[in-house]
């Protein structure tokens, strides 16, 4: 204790190789002894410092406004980070800390869709705005220009959740202190998006056989998803580690929901698999002509369904047919076959059952004759 100066403690500790005076405080809160650290001598604490420090602090549990020197310390943070954002804007936000966070850590298409998105929408409209100016006005605004361009109210609700996306990633990581803006944004209906366009054995056939005469690996491709009822981004990442002929099983790891399943071939899907030249451990079966792993679609899946005419007067994009079409057909032929939603749900890899209730209709011959039975 330093005589001078009432409830301040030193101490002798070796810092870096050196001898240095390290400073607390020592105070009265409710009937009990409290001790802080204040810091070291080297680090310009003097004992006159660290008691002004003191008595500072026991005016302000006098008053009510802090309970601590830490609870002090924390309201200090926070006003800094509270003053640093009112001088940030959101570009500075978005391109100094969000972009560079996603660049690696999501999909490559996910990323360009939401640094495209921002270019085109976000910043034209809060780039320059401080973060602690942007309301639901601001946003509102934002609205109705791209209502102006007849946008989807799917676009539109991307925006509001990128921007929600953006300022959540600022108050994790306390770069914002204030409330999230477009967390109170509710104008915007959701809208059922869900893709219902399932083939026909015909079609299907049909198309399988168009893409194969201009990309036998697109082919087996469609064919996979087909029977098999596999995503796109899942057969991308098919390694031959995954494949097992023997078993007629493909293992896929870290699926859309984050969890492993199997898929089961399919004769077909075992034959031409089987045709194909199969290499060693984790080399990936499909590639792009670079040999890296396929990042989309190719063209000529567009190309024959545009040659087979299966979209045309279609108007309503949840009813034309792409190639996750082909995943919904897989689905439908079992429920057709009178395979249950539940077993279904499982090939299906969909991590609730709800998922999957978009395929009850097509068991209602099935329904109907369990009824029948009580005549």
């Amino acid at each position: 204790m330093v005589k001078s100066f009432p409830g301040v403690r030193t101490a002798n500790r070796i810092r870096n190789g050196r001898k240095d005076i390290y400073f607390s405080i020592r105070y009265t809160k409710n009937g009990k002894q409290c001790e802080e650290g204040i810091g070291y001598k080297s680090d310009g604490f003097t004992a006159e410092k660290t008691y002004e420090i003191l008595k500072e602090l026991k005016q302000d549990i006098k008053a009510g406004k802090v309970s601590s020197l830490r609870d002090k310390n924390n309201q200090r943070e926070q006003e800094r980070i509270a003053n640093e954002a009112a001088n940030m804007t959101f570009s500075e936000l978005f391109e100094e800390y969000y972009q560079p966070h996603i660049q690696n850590k999501d999909k490559k298409s996910t990323y360009d869709r939401e640094v495209n998105l921002y270019k085109v929408w976000l910043r034209p409209f809060l780039g320059d705005v401080k973060l602690n100016l942007i309301s639901l006005k601001s946003l509102t605004r934002l609205i109705q220009a791209m209502d102006k361009k007849h946008l989807s109210n799917r676009t539109k609700r991307y925006a509001i959740a990128l921007t929600r996306q953006v300022f959540n990633f600022a108050i994790k990581y306390e770069l914002f202190a204030g409330e999230n803006p477009a967390a109170r944004f509710d104008e915007l209906k959701k809208e059922d998006n869900q893709r219902v366009k399932f083939l026909s054995e015909e079609d299907l056939n049909n198309l399988l056989t168009e893409i194969k005469k201009h990309s036998y690996q697109v082919y087996v491709m469609a064919l996979i998803s087909a029977d098999c009822g596999l995503r796109a981004g899942e057969i991308f990442r098919l390694t031959w580690a995954d494949v097992s002929l023997e078993e007629k099983m493909l293992f896929l790891r870290d699926t859309k929901n984050s969890k492993n399943r199997y898929a089961y071939m399919t004769d077909r899907v075992f034959d031409e698999l089987s045709k194909l030249k199969q290499h060693e451990g984790n080399e990936l079966i499909f590639q792009s002509r670079e040999g890296k792993k396929i990042e989309h679609v190719s063209r000529t899946f567009e190309r024959a369904v545009k040659a087979l005419g299966l979209n045309k007067g279609v108007t309503d994009r949840r009813q034309k047919v792409v190639f996750h079409s082909l995943r919904h057909t897989f689905a439908s032929r079992l429920v057709q076959k009178r395979v249950s939603l539940y077993e279904v749900k499982e090939l299906l890899g969909h991590s609730d059952i709800a998922m999957t209730q978009r395929y009850s209709h097509l068991a209602n011959e099935t329904l109907r004759e369990a009824v029948s039975k009580l005549n």
